[in-house]
Formats: C-alpha cells, sequence, structure tokens
C-alpha cells in the first residue's frame, strides 16, 4: 500500500474558488480569510466544496444525490491522504445531517474533527424541539470537538447534553480595517441590513418607526430584498413614512457607504448564528442594537457598545434607539467600545491559533 500524502487541514464548506457561488455568505466569507491566511502561513490544506445553492431549493432527490456524490469524493480523498485536522461547517436540515456523517467518516480515519454549526436555523429548531435530541446527542458526542460561536450557543449545547470538554469556543474572523468612525451634527441615521423576513425582525422595526412618529427626526434605512420587501414599501407609502427608505439588495460597495454615514445597525432577528453584519458594523466602530440570540450576545453587550434585547420587545427597541438617537457622546463611547470588542475577539490571527493549537499544526518559517 502506498503512502499516504499529508496535509495539515480539510475543509468542508463552500469553495471560494467556485465561480457559480453569487452571493457572500457567512460561511463563505469566513473560508475564504482563511485560506488566505493559511496561504500566507504556508499551511497546507485542501477544501471539498460542499456549496449547493437553495434559490430556489431543490427537489429531496437531487439533495440526497449530491450527498451520496460528496460521501464518495471525501471517501476518495481520505483513501490517499491524512490531515491533522478537519474543519466542517455545519448547516440546519438535511445539510446538518450531511456534514455530521461526513465528520464521522473524517474522524474514523483518527483525523481531529470540529464540527462547527453556525445556522441560526439549526439553533432555532432546536430550541423548538425543547431540546430533545437524543440521537444529534449522541452522534455529536463521538467527534472530537463541537466548534460554537459563544453567546447562547454553549448553553443551548449543554441543554442538548454535548460533553463540555469537545466543546470549542471559536469566534467569527473578519479582516479587521484601520478605520476612524466620526459622528457630525447631520440628522441621526439607522440602518438594517439583510433579508426582509418575518425571521429578521423586521416587522417589529417597521411597526416602532410607525407607531412612534416622534422618530421622524430620525432616517432608517434597510437594505435588503425578500419576502416583505413589497409589503413594506406598500406600508412605507400609505402611512407616509417619509423617514424609511429600502434599497433592496446592494453591491458590497454601496453596502460600505451606507455603513460609513450612518449612526447606529439594528439587527432586531428572531435567530442567528452570528450574522455577518454585527461583524461588519463591529469594523466600521459602530454602536449596535440587537437581539440576544446565537452568538451575538458575546460580541454586543447591553450598555457597552450598543443594547441588547429580547426578540419582538418593541418597547426596549423603541427606548434603544431614543437612547442612540438622542446622544454624540454616548454614540462616541458606542463606537469606542465597538472597536474593543472587534480586536479583542475577532482577529484572525486569535481565532485561527486556537483552530491550530486543537490540530497540532505549527505555522512554518518562511
Amino acid at each position: 500500500m502506498s503512502k499516504k500524502e499529508q496535509k495539515d487541514m480539510l475543509i468542508l464548506g463552500p469553495n471560494p474558488f467556485n465561480e457559480k457561488i453569487n452571493h457572500s455568505g457567512g460561511q463563505l466569507t469566513a473560508i475564504t480569510l482563511l485560506v488566505n491566511y493559511l496561504e500566507q502561513k504556508n499551511i497546507s490544506y485542501d477544501i471539498v466544496d460542499i456549496f449547493r445553492s437553495s434559490f430556489p431549493p431543490p427537489p429531496l432527490s437531487d439533495k440526497l444525490k449530491v450527498s451520496f456524490i460528496k460521501y464518495r469524493e471525501v471517501k476518495r480523498i481520505l483513501n490517499k491522504k491524512s490531515y491533522k485536522g478537519a474543519l466542517i461547517f455545519g448547516t440546519h436540515g438535511l445539510g446538518y445531517w450531511e456534514k455530521l456523517i461526513l465528520s464521522l467518516l473524517i474522524n474514523s480515519h483518527k483525523i481531529k474533527t470540529l464540527f462547527f454549526v453556525r445556522s441560526g436555523h439549526f439553533y432555532s429548531a432546536i430550541e423548538r424541539k425543547n431540546y430533545k435530541a437524543p440521537i444529534k446527542r449522541y452522534l455529536m458526542n463521538r467527534l472530537d470537538y463541537i466548534g460554537y460561536q459563544g453567546g447562547k450557543w454553549e448553553e443551548l449545547y449543554n441543554k442538548i447534553g454535548i460533553d463540555k470538554s469537545r466543546l470549542v469556543k471559536i469566534l467569527n474572523w473578519i479582516d479587521i480595517s484601520d478605520y476612524k468612525r466620526s459622528f457630525t451634527n447631520k440628522k441621526v441615521s439607522f440602518l438594517y441590513v439583510g433579508w426582509m423576513v418575518k425571521e429578521k425582525g423586521v416587522e417589529e422595526l417597521f411597526e416602532v418607526i410607525a407607531n412612534h412618529r416622534d422618530l421622524d427626526e430620525y432616517e432608517f434605512t434597510f437594505v435588503g430584498g425578500g419576502t416583505l420587501l413589497d409589503e413594506l414599501k406598500e406600508k412605507k407609502e400609505k402611512q407616509n413614512l417619509n423617514n424609511i427608505t429600502f434599497t433592496g439588495w446592494l453591491d458590497s460597495k454601496d453596502v460600505a457607504e451606507y455603513y460609513h454615514n450612518t449612526d447606529a445597525l439594528i439587527l432586531p432577528s428572531h435567530t442567528e448564528g452570528f450574522p455577518n453584519v454585527i461583524l461588519e458594523a463591529l469594523n466600521y466602530r459602530l454602536p449596535i442594537i440587537a437581539t440576544n440570540v446565537g452568538g451575538i450576545p458575546e460580541s454586543v453587550i447591553d450598555g457597552y457598545n450598543g443594547y441588547i434585547l429580547e426578540p419582538k420587545d418593541k418597547n426596549k427597541l423603541y427606548s434603544s434607539i431614543k437612547s442612540i438617537g438622542s446622544s454624540k457622546e454616548l454614540k462616541e463611547k458606542f463606537s469606542k467600545n465597538s472597536e474593543e470588542i472587534l480586536i479583542r475577539n475577532h482577529t484572525i490571527e486569535n481565532n485561527c491559533k486556537t483552530l491550530f493549537d486543537l490540530f497540532d499544526i505549527k505555522i512554518k518559517k518562511d
């Protein structure tokens, strides 16, 4: 039998070199930055592309066919190569089971595995089932490590019954910019970026703006598209809410302009893993109003760099907007603290060090 080729890391997730991926999700962003970092540090890796378009959702038969193909692909790779560790990005639904089975396959080859579920849909599905997940608990406890993004994720895994010794906190990373935030005396503006769907809490945000006409002194911009966009546009016109702007989806350069020109980000989601928009807002040193879900409370601290509220809490959403909107000094304090949290929590160097230590990967000297 020929000797297997030795490499440092196997990554299962969307491949940044896949030209068919036409939107930048959280996993793709994380892997893109990770791959760049691995190449800078001369760390060898392979990627198995497990991207599957869900717009529109493919038939179940097609999903199962793709899952089988990926299983065979990983099996072929493991017969030829060995790795110090494998990072597997999990999702929800069938994608969760697909990645979990692949993780168990890799683990059976004596390769350390880190199974990293980042989907808010997985989080909310477990909550709806009252943490009754015996099969998930059994299979996940057979893996070496379970990655989580801080915040309420550890609490969720503890309630499921995941062995604490397997839990590894690795926060989202970002290419930190050298950005200086300044607040002027112009009209205060608030920004929402994301899908225009019920689960993102945009209906509650719209209702707060519509029902408190003292908020007319502020501007609110909604960047993104989705099933609620046309309905909310119609309501805006009927209620003559001239302080609301809907832009639809924009390219990254245009979104960056909105981050630059706004005073605070609002993300009133009902469920999240750890959304990229929080990272982006931190990178622009913004105050943030967000909900106490997923990994968000790890990096948005109530009264420190913004406000944390429970999902659908319209009273605190309103008071948080008023508090930030009425005080330049508070905005400046929150902005400074967002920068501190960004550097403390979200450098790729610190989070990759955790990953490399798990896999006994040594950074090679140039």
